[in-house]
């Protein structure tokens, strides 16, 4: 083979890697259109960077908050405010030695409540020689009160009055509303209720809810606590919900009241409650099942108990400071 044949087969993969540069460069365009020449505009100068850019941000786009990114939360602004709740199942203010419903007022008296839940309370009974009781104890402890009726029964003499037996809420403070729910009940059982008063603190709408749930049929008392919870759970305002609940810490019934799916309620007594919160019998107490829980609205301060010379239970009582309201 001749020097002249050898150079023009040397020159043959030459050419094609020059055609597949070209090629490798072209730019994209639509399907089906014919290659051109590469534009010189195309091509990087030795001061261009190859990397890749991003636009800067303008200074007025809005910014964008991720899924799972962490916010401050709005300051609070104003003030704690206080607030002492009682609740208290006074056995219809008859007890060892009788009826005698002054005493009663003078233990509520000693720890000096804003708001007082009272259960077994009645009203024109023969047995508690017709008083009007949650009147009567609201005059002597110089608050307004709101009676709640779940069972009436007609005299069991001619000529005397309807009597009724229920539940109350007495309060130093202004009531805005008060509603009474009829729960669950099965034939032949007591018929129980939720009582629920709007009242004012420190310039605030708060709530405030009363109930006695059944004592003989746990399925039962829990379908009471769940419609109750729902109720509660459903509030906008800070609430404490009180009363004689029939059940012990961690019971079913409990554990329906303070389930965060459905509320925020909150059971103080672990965090600040003075020994062990033990209710019932008072005389020798084994079981607690009277509760005052909160909304987290609220901080306790203080949770105790004390025995009472005429109930059968101890009466609870509970400070809170109400929490400043966040403002945005």
């Amino acid at each position: 083979m001749s020097r002249r044949t050898h150079g023009l087969v040397a020159l043959v993969p030459v050419a094609a890697l020059v055609a597949l540069a070209v090629w490798w460069r072209w730019p994209a365009g639509e399907e089906g259109a014919t290659p051109g020449p590469v534009p010189s505009s195309s091509l990087p100068s030795s001061s261009t960077s190859l990397a890749p850019t991003s636009p800067a941000p303008s200074p007025t786009s809005t910014q964008t908050i991720l899924p799972g990114a962490t916010l401050a939360p709005c300051p609070r602004h104003g003030r704690n405010v206080p607030l002492t709740v009682v609740t208290f199942n006074i056995h219809s203010a008859i007890g060892h030695s009788g009826y005698n419903l002054d005493r009663i007022a003078g233990e509520i008296a000693a720890v000096d409540p804003d708001v007082v839940l009272l259960q077994e309370v009645d009203k024109n009974r023969l047995r508690s020689h017709f008083v009007d009781e949650s009147d009567y104890l609201a005059s002597l402890l110089g608050m307004k009160h709101v009676f709640a009726s779940n069972v009436e029964r007609d005299g069991l003499r001619a000529g005397d009055p309807t009597s009724e037996y229920g539940t109350a809420v007495l309060t130093r403070m202004k009531v805005e509303n008060w509603t009474h729910t009829l729960l669950p009940n099965l034939p032949g059982r007591q018929q129980r209720g939720l009582q629920h008063l709007v009242v004012r603190l420190g310039g605030r709408s708060v709530s405030i809810y009363n109930a006695h749930l059944d004592h003989t049929t746990p399925t039962l008392r829990q379908e009471q606590m769940r419609l109750a919870r729902t109720i509660v759970g459903l509030d906008p305002y800070p609430s404490i919900f009180g009363g004689d609940f029939n059940a012990s810490p961690g019971s079913p019934t409990l554990r329906v009241a303070l389930d965060p799916a459905y509320s925020d309620l909150e059971d103080p007594w672990p965090l600040v409650g003075e020994g062990d919160g033990l209710t019932v019998p008072n005389l020798a107490p084994r079981s607690r099942i009277d509760y005052l829980l909160a909304t987290t609205d609220w901080t306790p301060t203080v949770m105790a108990t004390w025995e009472s010379a005429v109930s059968d239970h101890r009466g609870v009582v509970g400070r809170f400071l109400l929490r400043a309201p966040r403002v945005c």
